[in-house]
C-alpha cells in the first residue's frame, strides 16, 4: 500500500505522540492494554481503509528500518572525511520527525546500558 508524503508525515506524528509504543522508559511501555489502545487510536485517526493494527505494526517496522538505513548513510558519509557539501542528506520527508523518536529511544538505551554496566561490575 503506497502512502502519500502527507499520510506518512501524519502517521509519524501520531506515532510520536504514543510514547508507550517506542519509549522504553515510559511507565506504559510494557502495559499491553495501553499499547493496544494506542495502536487502535492511531489506526482510527489515520482512517485508511484496509489499515489495521497488523498493518500498523508492519508500517512501524518498515519505517524504523528505513530510518536506520538513511541514518547509516549519513554516518558513513560523515566518516568518509569529505567536504560538508558531500554529507548525505536523507530524501525522505519524515526523517527528522523519526529522528527525534529514534534519538530519544537510543539515548535511553545507552543510558540504561551505562548504568547497567556500572552496577553490574561494581565491587561488593
Amino acid at each position: 500500500m503506497k502512502w502519500s508524503e502527507e499520510e506518512t508525515m501524519r502517521f509519524v506524528e501520531l506515532y510520536s505522540e504514543k510514547e508507550c509504543l517506542w519509549k522504553k522508559s515510559s511507565v506504559n511501555y510494557r502495559n499491553k492494554n495501553m499499547r493496544k489502545a494506542a495502536e487502535e487510536d492511531i489506526v482510527n485517526r489515520m482512517g485508511k481503509e484496509g489499515f489495521g493494527v497488523t498493518e500498523l505494526k508492519q508500517k512501524i517496522k518498515i519505517m524504523r528500518t528505513t530510518y536506520n538505513q538513511e541514518a547509516l548513510k549519513v554516518k558513513k558519509s560523515k566518516k568518509s572525511g569529505g567536504k560538508p557539501d558531500d554529507i548525505y542528506v536523507p530524501t525522505v520527508k519524515w526523517f527528522r520527525q523519526m529522528e527525534e523518536i529514534m534519538d530519544s529511544s537510543t539515548a535511553e538505551n545507552e543510558t540504561e546500558s551505562i548504568v547497567s554496566q556500572k552496577f553490574l561490575y561494581a565491587p561488593c
